[in-house]
């Protein structure tokens, strides 16, 4: 009933209005569209129409479709399939590549009855950040079509391969489409269309009448694709967006719905009304990529893989259960499998790639064609892990950051209306195992991190990248994020400071961090730390270079504590500001207020420096001087050849012989947890005697490390000779030798 009353009144207000028919009366949609007044119809035949359409009148654009009784069979009316308008006309690199564009007014116009497919999205500036200055960067949205301040009733049409980047395996200088592949939909006084940005009357904040709903049922979605909303995207909309007896290619069954990847609210505000809706079956949590034998009309089971991670974020339940995709060896990117970038993880997913060797996520971006890997958006329960990602460039995507990752807030404002610091949201991504090389932003050329609260980060390789302003390696404005195991290396903050990482506002921590080897054209050659509070315990800051001339860390107005740690062969080799160190080994011409206890100033003994191995020699003067008798820096001891492997997660346990041994008095056990487990280290004498118990509890995993100092459970010096030592963790068990002499 509801449909008749809704095409009784379509019926309606053709019959009294201007009927322009295309193409009886203009040859082209758009000629229509020109001489069409508020009121009208443009009727246009069935055909396929290769136009890049602007729509700025509130009339009806439909097709013939709309004279008809439509029924649930509606999805195969010919004159709806047979009505095409077809985006993929413009030449490649437009910025109008969208099938359709609505704009301004306020408008409220009908589109009823078409296919829209091959859209490319079009360009939008968007105003974010305001960290110093206000930062632009370009959206690319809106495949089929691209909503911009206006509010139309999308009914009855089929969106086919929008904003999907399968061509970009024959070009590589199509663009992807950022979000909104079938549909986007800007109500934002800081977004502008491309045609306004040099206007002056623009982004007025003038009162506006914005509706409370908008009107998008019975629409049929099917390979559309994005980063972001790969069906529908809001920016700025506080209403509901009604999309019911919709079909989607995919869906949840056990919830009816589809999940935020596929209509996603920039601020989740807008309320998605999915009543009715239909489409095939998500059943399964866990799912499989492959690049070479999966294919995108497989069900993504391990025998039947995806070829795209894309394809499979659009598949995670809405249910809060989390979705598993394992992702197979091989190259991901534009060219060889048709991946698009950015992607963004939605809640509760796990993407866990086979390996980090040979598992390789490569953006194929440049300075013209810009894309992330990731963005991770104000997510729960997240993981990235066992990832190579390389050849990201976000310069022009916002000071935010992060050329292969971006963890965000979903609000781009630093700062309230009244001046104050916006607050941080909590977020708990965990980034695992990955090695970020070849990556370029404005800020953070690897990671980005902007207004969280939570993020982790371990064993990660962050290596080659560089950043335009701030934090070649990594970038952190505000809120807190956890890094551990990991090394900063080779990166370079082109024009500013923090050369390996910038952390502004907010704090961070830090262990067990290698920073080495980074450049800064401004300062802080290694870090760089404003207004923020920073704990740094076991990390060797050595030989990046500030061409400032100021220091290895680079602070202001902020608090740093350094605990057993290495400062050394930086250039300049001092630190500047306000710090409290402890039982760490620094320079002696250190420039510092809150000095404190237990510091050296001797060479560390690095095993290869000039080949960058900061592992310690076994005579280092750093081994044992720290806090407790610990090690100061990042690395181990012992000069074997140091790999990228020393610094990512473990695949399997492992006992690893002691060092020094022989030893007296103190050594050091080494071993490999690759999971989160029980465990207990014991000493025993050669008649198998329990001398002393080290470790007996829950550790979490990685490359761990204790002392033993030849002493019993009652601290009573032990004899020298040969004795035992084992690790037991469920059904693991590894004994080793070892002597001490006297």
């Amino acid at each position: 009933m509801m449909r008749n009353y809704i095409l009784s009144i379509l019926l309606f207000s053709i019959g009294y209005s201007t009927v322009i028919n295309i193409p009886s009366d203009y040859n082209t949609i758009q000629e229509g569209l020109d001489v069409s007044v508020e009121g009208d119809t443009v009727l246009v035949s069935e055909g396929e129409y290769f136009e890049n359409l602007i729509l700025d009148k509130e009339i009806v654009l439909a097709s013939h479709a709309i004279n008809e009784q439509l029924d649930s069979n509606w999805v195969t009316n010919q004159y709806i399939a047979g009505t095409i308008i077809n985006g993929g006309q413009q030449p490649i690199g437009s910025n109008k590549e969208s099938c359709l564009i609505i704009r301004d007014n306020d408008i409220n116009p009908l589109i009823f009855g078409f296919t829209f497919e091959d859209g490319r999205g079009t360009d939008m500036l968007i105003t974010d950040c305001e960290v110093t200055d206000n930062h632009q960067r370009i959206e690319r949205s809106g495949g089929g079509i691209l909503v911009y301040n206006a509010y139309p009733d999308i009914m009855f049409n089929k969106f086919i391969n929008n904003g999907n980047t399968s061509m970009a395996n024959t070009d590589d200088d199509i663009q992807v489409v950022t979000n909104g592949g079938a549909i986007s939909h800007y109500d934002t006084d800081d977004v502008e269309f491309d045609e306004d940005r040099n206007s002056i009357d623009y982004n007025t904040n003038q009162t506006r009448n914005r509706p409370v709903s908008m009107n998008i049922q019975n629409n049929y979605f099917e390979n559309n694709g994005s980063g972001d909303g790969e069906c529908f995207y809001s920016n700025g909309f506080l209403g509901s967006i009604d999309l019911s007896n919709s079909i989607f290619d995919n869906m949840d069954c056990s919830t009816n719905t589809v999940n935020e990847f596929v209509l996603k609210s920039k601020t989740r505000d807008a309320d998605y009304i999915q009543e009715g809706i239909t489409g095939n079956c998500i059943e399964q949590g866990t799912y499989y990529v492959n690049a070479e034998n999966g294919s995108d009309g497989n069900p993504g089971t391990e025998e039947e893989p995806f070829l795209t991670i894309r394809k499979v974020l659009g598949l995670a339940k809405g249910d809060g259960s989390t979705t598993f995709i394992h992702v197979a060896e091989g190259i991901y990117s534009p060219s060889i499998t048709g991946e698009s970038f950015p992607l963004i993880i939605p809640d509760n997913v796990h993407l866990i790639g086979a390996n980090w060797e040979n598992t390789i996520i490569d953006i194929e971006a440049t300075q013209e064609k810009q894309a992330r890997g990731f963005i991770v958006q104000e997510v729960t329960n997240v993981k990235i892990a066992n990832f190579t990602i390389t050849g990201g460039n976000a310069e022009d995507a916002g000071c935010q950051g992060g050329g292969a990752i971006l963890l965000t807030n979903n609000d781009d404002a630093v700062y309230n209306a009244d001046g104050s610091m916006a607050p941080y949201a909590p977020s708990t991504p965990v980034l695992e195992n990955l090695y970020l090389t070849g990556n370029h932003a404005y800020n953070g050329g690897g990671i980005g991190v902007f207004r969280l609260i939570g993020p982790t980060m371990e064993n990660i390789i962050v290596q080659e990248n560089s950043s335009y302003s701030f934090g070649g390696g990594i970038f952190q404005h505000a809120g807190v994020t956890t890094i551990s195991n990991t090394k900063i290396t080779d990166n370079n903050a082109l024009t500013q400071h923090g050369g390996g990482i910038a952390v502004f506002f907010g704090g961070a921590l830090l262990n067990n961090v290698e920073i080495s080897n980074n450049i800064a054209e401004n300062l802080g050659g290694g870090a760089a730390f404003y207004q923020s509070e920073v704990d740094l315990s076991n990390t060797t800051i050595c030989n990046n270079i500030d061409y400032a001339n100021n220091s290895a860390i680079w602070s202001l107005n902020a608090t740093v504590g350094i605990v057993n740690s290495i400062v050394w062969g930086n250039q300049p080799n001092r630190l500047q500001s306000y710090y409290t160190i402890t039982y760490s080994n620094i320079p002696s011409n250190t420039q510092i207020l809150g000095e404190g206890e237990g510091n050296i100033d001797l060479d560390p003994l690095f095993c290869a420096p000039d080949s960058a191995n900061y592992q310690l020699a076994e005579n280092s003067p750093c081994i044992g001087t720290g806090l407790e008798g610990a090690n100061m820096g990042a690395n181990e001891v012992g000069c074997g050849a140091l790999s990228i492997d020393n610094y990512l997660m473990p695949t399997e346990f492992a006992l690893h012989q002691n060092y020094p041994n022989p030893f007296n008095p103190v050594t050091t056990l080494r071993y490999d947890l690759p999971e989160n487990t029980m465990v207990n280290i014991t000493i025993f004498d050669i008649m198998g005697r329990m001398v002393s118990e080290l470790v007996n509890g829950q550790q979490t995993s990685g490359y761990k490390t204790i002392t033993w100092d030849a002493t019993n459970s009652l601290g009573e010096t032990v004899s020298a000779g040969v004795y035992l030592y084992s690790i037991q963790t469920g059904e693991f068990r590894q004994v080793k030798k070892m002597i001490l002499l006297k």
